[in-house]
């Protein structure tokens, strides 16, 4: 549902800051955004952490007046991504993986020698989001925080996948 929710987001915001002032867009992100603190906080899941900054920032919007509020939500989720990660990259990576169905197998040292791979896309991220946020148009950021973002993290999967192999050969 988050994933939806981060496919979704941008062109949301700029086709209701285009459509509507900038209390009723921040409205509907702040309705969306609590539905989803609900969904939840109901299922016992952690995930809330990611609506909850939405709600703030829609209310950050609500309180100034200014639609620009809206578009710092997937910046500060990346920029905390990075944060977490640049502090705890391997030991949060191999608490992400262990949980995972999919990742049985992965031995510790391929986490630690990927880590910095890991560290270097988040931020590269980070700096795309500011870029887009403050240089491009307002269609161009929506497709970025929407799924150019993907992008970023399959050519870092891409460069872990490629030099792992390299260092087995």
């Amino acid at each position: 549902m988050l994933t939806l929710f981060s496919i979704v987001y941008g062109p949301l915001v700029v086709w209701l800051t285009d459509s509507f002032d900038d209390k009723i867009s921040a409205a509907v992100v702040l309705i969306i955004s609590g539905g989803l603190i609900i969904v939840h906080a109901v299922k016992k899941s952690p995930a809330w952490i990611i609506p909850f900054i939405y709600l703030i920032i829609s209310l950050g919007t609500l309180i100034f007046g200014e639609s620009i509020w809206l578009k710092f939500g997937p910046l500060t989720i990346s920029l905390g991504v990075s944060m977490l990660l640049s502090m705890r990259g391997t030991a949060m990576m191999q608490d992400f993986i262990k949980n995972q169905k999919f990742f049985p197998r992965i031995k510790n040292n391929l986490i630690g020698f990927s880590a910095p791979i890991w560290i270097s896309a988040a931020w590269i991220n980070v700096a795309l989001h500011i870029g887009f946020l403050a240089f491009a148009s307002k269609w161009l950021w929506a497709f970025y925080v929407s799924v150019g973002w993907y992008a970023v993290f399959a050519l870092g999967a891409a460069a872990c996948l490629f030099l792992q192999k390299r260092r087995h050969d």
